[in-house]
């Protein structure tokens, strides 16, 4: 059976040398926390999930020769109300609300063709308008400060997975 190719092998023909290092530092990262991106064969999308819940994914595109982390969690109620205790850091909470991913209604950007889920939502005790509902958190070609707060929100998911594992 062949290997299954990585992330990292694929950014190889769509991303600059730059851009490929930061994702391989991130994909790095995820291997030192024992997560690994899966690809989930809808268009250059890998999942990453622990405990069989979505850490975060990861999205390559080819066209614009980008790539972004996108977190679902803070649009969806029974998850986002929880993560105030686990993100206290202000500079944290700051980076969430830079990168919200925010459009009109429809959004023609959004992962779902033809989604209409935007919507106004209080995030880490802030409200927000026209958040997309698929994407929460979308953060486009992280390197430096970006990508370090990208790897802190993934440990504070995955911190929140084995919490809320832990008592169901």
């Amino acid at each position: 059976m062949p290997e299954k190719e990585s992330i990292v092998d694929t950014a190889k023909s769509i991303l600059d040398d730059n851009k490929l290092n930061d994702l391989r530092e991130f994909n790095d990262f995820l291997a030192s926390i024992k997560l690994t991106p899966r690809d989930t064969k809808s268009g250059g999308t890998w999942a990453v999930k622990y405990k069989n819940k979505a850490v975060c994914h990861i999205r390559l595109n080819d066209n614009e020769k980008s790539w972004n982390i996108s977190f679902t969690h803070f649009t969806r109620e029974n998850w986002f109300v929880d993560y105030g205790q686990y993100i206290t850091d202000s500079n944290l909470k700051q980076f969430v609300w830079d990168n919200l991913h925010t459009s009109p209604s429809p959004n023609p950007n959004c992962i779902k063709r033809g989604c209409t889920g935007i919507q106004s939502i209080n995030i880490l005790g802030k409200e927000h308008n026209s958040v997309c509902r698929c994407v929460g958190v979308r953060v486009q070609n992280p390197n430096g400060a970006e990508l370090d707060r990208s790897k802190q929100l993934v440990l504070t998911v995955k911190q929140y997975i084995a919490d809320l594992t832990a008592i169901s």
